[in-house]
């Protein structure tokens, strides 16, 4: 847990990343699900020894510890995020005893080794520092070793986007967190009543994505956190799935065995498909994908400003960079484009409808694919 994560939660006693873990049993097979995304099984991890960094109240630390690691150290930095793993762990007591929880941010963590597997998960989105944090895990890794990382980027996140300037028109600056939550949680509902599968709790995303202010900062991609990890770590696998390797595996050798470029060149063809979780795109042209990654940056540029001003004008600018994304995605989705579409109408009306946005037909099912998970293989 770094600063800008701990200013916001600390000063509310928050741990906005809540879970139903009810049903456990679809809870592992979750979890298990994207490890295999990752290329990680349940058999790499007994005599293994693991670092999770930021596991927030340990709702998915629950399955890695159920795999029997050798040693599992949580970092965590937000109080009331370990208050909530010691009480969730303690319905857990043969888990609870293969876990060792240290208070502490990551800038001041001081491993005394290096481990077989690092995660960090839903840390690298808002924070001011991603390429510090990324140097950190790399050297928290051991050779051999696997790093997962998670990033949320201007893409993926562009949706969420909209719904944040939806958010930001129907609360005062000036209220409190539970009354800008309560009016903005009936807009979304009927939006997030779509994403089948989700088990996070609602109240909390709002917060953690719509008021949050690292929510808005920039952002780092997949190519910018592959950058700062290599040479010392390549790209091995993601979820989504995205990345294919067709080189013949004996000439993937010396300078050849760059895995991460790959990697990034099939990212670009494909960032399109980011922005709708229900649609996979045929790729395109990596350089009108950057061209459309740069328009996402500057409007979410602009409703940062605003939302540090309340000046309207950058409110404008942000209306104005959604209509070129939305002639820019027509080009290759007309359903996204109008969807979008949709949005900058409601968003460009003289006063804004909450009623209109909760039954917003088009753009209510429109998510991006939001948070994106990577590993990295330590070189030896």
């Amino acid at each position: 847990m770094t600063a800008s994560h701990l200013d916001f939660y600390t000063r509310y006693g928050i741990s906005p990343v809540r879970q139903d873990i009810s049903d456990l049993r679809r809870h592992f097979e979750r979890r298990e699900a994207l490890y295999r995304h990752l290329g990680l099984l349940p058999g790499f991890f007994p005599q293994r020894t693991v670092l999770e960094v930021g596991p927030g109240g340990g709702y998915n630390s629950i399955y890695t510890a159920s795999l029997a690691p050798s040693r599992y150290v949580l970092v965590e930095g937000n109080p009331t995020g370990v208050v909530e793993i010691r009480q969730l762990f303690a319905g857990f007591p043969e888990l609870a005893s293969r876990i060792e929880i240290v208070h502490s941010s990551l800038e001041e963590y001081r491993p005394d080794t290096r481990f077989d597997f690092v995660f960090c998960e839903g840390l690298l989105s808002g924070v001011q520092n991603p390429e510090e944090i990324l140097a950190a895990l790399a050297a928290a890794t051991a050779p051999g070793g696997v790093l997962v990382v998670t990033a949320v980027d201007h893409l993926s996140h562009f949706p969420e986007t909209i719904r944040r300037a939806f958010a930001q028109r129907a609360i005062d600056p000036e209220e409190g967190l539970e009354q800008k939550v309560a009016k903005i949680l009936p807009m979304m509902l009927p939006h997030l009543a779509t994403l089948w599968g989700m088990s996070r709790r609602q109240d909390d995303w709002v917060i953690d994505n719509l008021l949050h202010p690292g929510s808005i900062i920039p952002l780092i991609n997949f190519p910018g956190i592959a950058e700062c990890l290599r040479p010392n770590l390549e790209f091995y696998a993601a979820s989504p799935h995205f990345a294919t390797d067709w080189r013949w595996y004996k000439a993937v050798v010396g300078e050849d065995r760059r895995y991460s470029d790959a990697a990034v060149e099939t990212w670009w063809a494909n960032a399109h498909s980011l922005l709708d979780y229900r649609t996979v795109l045929p790729p395109r042209d990596a350089e009108e994908n950057r061209r459309l990654y740069a328009l996402c940056t500057e409007a979410r540029r602009a409703l940062e400003l605003f939302e540090a001003a309340r000046e309207e004008g950058h409110f404008d600018r942000f209306l104005a960079g959604l209509e070129h994304i939305v002639a820019e995605t027509s080009r290759f989705s007309p359903a996204i484009a109008e969807a979008l579409r949709e949005a900058a109408t409601l968003l460009g009306a003289a006063r804004l409808d909450p009623a209109k946005v909760a039954s917003a037909s088009k753009f209510g099912p429109l998510f991006g694919r939001g948070q994106q998970y990577f590993s990295f293989a330590a070189l030896g």
